[in-house]
């Protein structure tokens, strides 16, 4: 019955003339019979609707003043009729196989399909590089387990992931306060209380890094980390919600085992402890919780713990001046030197996208 379903694709797009193009063609370019194709311009002043309209009569476009990326998904997804949902970005692309895959692994039982993302730069090369790194294959109930433990699990962001209708239904229609521009937070956060998240270890969209991204870094922001803080817990607290409308117990200190949030928290206290948004935070708190986190499974390698905590150590009590490169390494791949790239290949830390097909 996988070859009824219908495949929504929703292109948010704000003055991304320079790719938001490539991005429709690639959702027109999906090998499977039934995809449809949304567009909703965001109120851009560039020539976006330029770009998108010789697609006008394979796609739908809803032309809208500027409201912000989150309303854009809503409003598009209200347009939509598909099964099966993916909200891409106007600067990604996916892969033409992108809806097989979803179908050789589907369940009803499932919340959301995700999948990894090559990195590309803004000409569309690729970096060589992979999100998010499986060395293994997490299971559903493996991500159950980490999440309410910790409040993490290994996910990609917003592109890399598919959403059966109802769940999406369920977690835009959640009253809460949490307010954030992005669908991503609400949906990543959410989708693992309304049913299984299925992984798949293969890359089947590009994410583009080009530096104006929201999630991606290019160049090094000090004052970015405690904005990044700040919406992790106020995410964590969503999720919190949503877990236990259903009865889901989730644990009391899972994000203090957190280990991207402890990186977070230790880069805003290292660059910006003028504005770091934990009051009373100090590096030998940071230190220990992140030992202590080290013993929670949450989707890394033991490899990859290890430089986690290497990488902490050195973030807060390293010299004053080479703290600021210490954070670059971690948050800004391309910064990093080529002995290091070779040293995290061969630990095993990092892994690198396979060859095209």
């Amino acid at each position: 019955m996988t070859n009824d379903l219908v495949l929504s694709v929703v292109i948010p797009n704000h003055n991304y003339a320079a790719y938001v193009g490539t991005a429709v063609k690639s959702a027109l370019d999906i090998r499977w019979p039934k995809v449809e194709v949304i567009v909703v311009d965001d109120g851009s002043t560039d020539n976006s609707l330029e770009v998108i309209k010789p697609y006008a009569d394979r796609i739908t476009i809803i032309s809208q003043a500027n409201a912000g990326q989150m309303p854009s998904c809503v409003n598009g997804f209200r347009r939509c009729t598909g099964d099966v949902v993916i909200f891409l970005d106007s600067d990604d692309a996916l892969h033409p196989d992108v809806m097989t895959e979803i179908a050789a692994v589907w369940s009803d039982a499932a919340s959301k399909f995700q999948f990894q993302m090559r990195v590309i730069d803004a000409k569309g090369n690729p970096t060589g590089s992979i999100l998010p790194q499986y060395y293994s294959r997490p299971t559903p109930h493996e991500i159950r387990t980490w999440v309410t433990t910790t409040g993490l699990y290994p996910t990609p962001p917003g592109s890399g992931s598919a959403y059966p209708r109802s769940v999406v239904e369920r977690i835009f229609d959640f009253e809460s306060d949490f307010v954030d521009r992005a669908p991503d937070s609400y949906l990543i956060a959410a989708a693992p209380v309304y049913g299984e998240v299925v992984t798949i270890p293969k890359p089947l969209v590009d994410y583009r890094v080009h530096g104006l991204n929201h999630g991606a870094h290019l160049q090094l922001d000090d004052s970015r980390f405690a904005r990044e803080v700040d919406l992790t817990r106020r995410r964590h607290k969503f999720f919190t919600e949503v877990a236990s409308s259903v009865g889901m117990k989730v644990d009391a200190n899972a994000l203090n085992r957190n280990l991207l949030f402890l990186c977070l928290r230790a880069a805003s206290y290292s660059l910006r402890p003028d504005i770091h948004p934990i009051a009373g935070d100090r590096a030998p708190q940071i230190a220990s919780a992140t030992f202590r986190a080290l013993m929670f499974p949450q989707g890394f390698s033991q490899a990859q713990r290890m430089s986690l905590f290497l990488w902490m150590i050195l973030a807060l009590f390293g010299p004053r001046g080479f703290r600021r490169s210490v954070v670059s390494w971690r948050y800004v791949p391309t910064a990093r030197p080529q002995w290091m790239r070779r040293a995290l290949s061969l630990l095993r830390v990092v892994k690198k996208a396979p060859a095209a097909a």
